[in-house]
């Protein structure tokens, strides 16, 4: 029976935060405060590439069409194996390049440094591999504009990305914001006027509503409460200065939300004058995984990234965290995103051992799904202030693949998030990367 007590508990519990999520996006004021700064910031758009070569065209391209004109575009080849080096000198027109810049942040040895020929403000930095956080630290090193901003390879920024972060950045206490990212899959069209579509394969379908679900909903609601948990790696601004005073990324499975932790600490550190947002308008596209052992590949390092950060922060929830941020890390994604996983998965298994708890275990089930559904059909109409716009016809397959995404996809996702906890203890670190395709088509853009 105390059993039975404490499950309650932690799906009351669960309830309060999903319904946290579906509020505060619904009644935040989406209208743009008028700030009366014009200052127009710089941008330095770092972009870490290991084995690349399928997928850094696309991203280049993302760059150049982009509407900021204070903008560079820092390439750190971290010891590819592939021609991804040969495909830059190829599309850029590389020439080497002497720049003498400090080095406060350690990283791997350099090899070389190019510009490009056809894009003055396109730089490439070749150096021996350290991964992912040490080409982040070599790229920072390298930067010379006042915003760092941090793009995956495969990412591919929107045109008016930039400005976007421009905008957010003109409140003087921003330090740091997330960028939202899209599934490149999910969208056809001209590249200036990219339309949703929900024809294609489930693995993608679920991605996609899951994307659409954690940025428009969850990490605008944490944001506006102060405890936004990832500053996502695909695509994220920063002030340089603070990246520096951080002493830059941490090499870990999970860079980009150990980057996150140590400014929530440096913000609570220094008086919480400081805060982390997130720009819904600030828009990149990024390939996502199709099939499911990609996804498998994917979902298990981002669990393995939690769990690292969640034990090496462990002295600092509510004493260098702020309360409210170490209440949605440790309740909301801990105990009910993680431990509250193993229950749920043995639910039905002890249902057939001991059958007199039924009817609650399917009242809760009952509760869940229409919570989830709820959920989905409020990040539809959040979507659409957003401009993010479904057919009819689209707006039916949604609706008729939700039970699919909710019983088959949403369980199959939680098997993978058990399996990167247990597996994070006897191989913490290590995570294997899923093959890219390219998969969004560029066009109507300009070539550098």
């Amino acid at each position: 029976m105390a059993y039975l007590y404490f499950a309650l508990i932690v799906f009351l519990t669960f309830v309060a935060f999903q319904t946290l999520y579906i509020l505060i996006p619904i009644f935040k004021d989406e209208r743009r405060k008028k700030v009366l700064s014009l200052q127009e910031h710089s941008f330095s758009v770092i972009v870490p590439a290991y084995n690349e070569a399928v997928v850094i065209e696309n991203c280049i391209q993302g760059f150049i069409q982009t509407s900021s004109k204070n903008a560079e575009m820092v390439i750190v080849n971290d010891g590819s194996t592939d021609n991804t080096l040969d495909k830059l000198k190829k599309l850029l027109k590389l020439q080497p390049y002497a720049k003498p810049f400090d080095q406060p942040l350690r990283h791997k040895e350099l090899l070389n440094v190019y510009r490009s020929e056809s894009a003055k403000n396109i730089f490439v930095i070749d150096k021996l591999n350290g991964g992912k956080a040490d080409a982040l630290n070599a790229g920072i090193n390298f930067a010379s504009n006042a915003i760092v901003v941090t793009l995956d390879a495969d990412s591919v920024l929107h045109a008016n990305s930039l400005s976007e972060m421009n905008d957010a950045f003109k409140e003087k206490n921003v330090i740091a914001c997330g960028g939202n990212v899209m599934i490149a899959q999910a969208f056809q069209g001209d590249f200036e006027n990219l339309q949703p579509h929900f024809k294609m394969k489930g693995i993608l379908r679920y991605q996609f509503l899951q994307y659409l679900t954690d940025f428009y909903l969850y990490k605008r609601a944490q944001a506006s409460l102060g405890a936004l948990s990832v500053i996502s790696g695909a695509f994220g601004a920063f002030k340089k200065e603070i990246l520096l005073k951080v002493n830059g990324f941490r090499t870990t499975v999970g860079e980009d939300m150990d980057i996150t932790l140590k400014l929530h600490r440096y913000i609570e550190e220094n008086g919480r004058r400081d805060k982390i947002t997130f720009v819904p308008s600030a828009i990149c596209f990024t390939e996502a995984p199709d099939t499911i052992r990609d996804l498998f590949k994917q979902r298990v390092r981002w669990q393995k990234a939690f769990i690292d950060c969640l034990v090496h922060y462990r002295m600092c929830y509510f004493h260098k965290f702020s309360k409210r941020f170490s209440i949605f890390f440790l309740v909301d994604q801990f105990l009910i995103g993680t431990l509250n996983g193993f229950p749920v998965i043995a639910a039905p298994f002890l249902l057939l051992i001991n059958q007199n708890h039924y009817l609650i275990m399917l009242m809760l089930l009952t509760t869940a799904f229409f919570l989830f559904t709820y959920q989905r059909l409020t990040t539809l109409y959040i979507s659409y202030l957003h401009t993010i716009t479904f057919s009819k016809t689209d707006l039916a397959r949604i609706v008729l693949f939700l039970p699919f995404e909710i019983f088959i996809f949403r369980v199959l996702n939680l098997t993978f998030v058990l399996y990167g906890t247990v597996t994070y203890l006897y191989k913490p670190h290590s995570w294997n990367k899923f093959e890219r395709t390219g998969a969004l088509e560029i066009k109507g853009v300009k070539r550098a």
